[in-house]
């Protein structure tokens, strides 16, 4: 999405308050092995493995040009924002030390999981990267004490809303010209 198609309400997740991620985390409470050793995974794509793992500092500029890629113009303030606040949830996709996608979530309530933006590059969508990005953070969400998760997405963009309703996720209402576009949003959730 191009700067001007980015959600309305994009700028409030900037201000979070630091201890959303602290105060309403459950893994702390959780025994030894139930906790998750390790979010990295790895898993054929074509011929080369791609690693699922946390984000780093020094992903930003591959982050940022996969973004520009995909039309979503944010702000790189955003993604450093999100970084801070919720580090435990912004993965990337990672082929041979490239970012191929991505996926930033956070604790929209001390129930519920929020996917904020989820992206694959071009040339590696359909192989599988975006289902692995949202059931690994949907574990995260999981083991942080969510019962649910919510997401939106564009009302013409069919790709991801089969992908999301393949992964469970239901319709549950529809926000009229959500985008700075005008284009509506559906507004997706299912339970953890």
């Amino acid at each position: 999405m191009r700067s001007e198609d980015r959600p309305k309400e994009w700028i409030r997740h900037r201000s979070a308050d630091k201890s959303t991620d602290k105060s309403t985390d459950k893994s702390a409470d959780l025994s030894a092995k139930d906790k998750p050793k390790d979010i990295s995974s790895r898993a054929k794509a074509g011929d080369e493995a791609i690693l699922i793992r946390r984000f780093r500092p020094s992903d930003l500029g591959d982050v940022m040009d996969l973004d520009r890629e995909v039309f979503g113009g944010y702000d790189p303030a955003i993604f450093t924002a999100f970084y801070e606040y919720h580090p435990r949830t912004i993965l990337v996709a990672e082929k041979m030390g490239t970012i191929v996608g991505f996926i930033l979530g956070f604790k929209h309530s001390p129930m519920e999981g929020r996917i904020f933006w989820l992206a694959v590059r071009p040339g590696y969508q359909s192989r599988g990267i975006g289902r692995r990005l949202l059931t690994t953070m949907l574990r995260i969400f999981r083991v942080m004490g969510a019962i649910s998760a919510t997401l939106e997405v564009r009302i013409g963009n069919k790709k991801a809303q089969a992908l999301y309703a393949s992964m469970g996720f239901e319709m549950v209402s529809i926000s009229p010209g959500y985008y700075s576009d005008g284009e509506a949003a559906i507004i997706m959730r299912r339970r953890l």
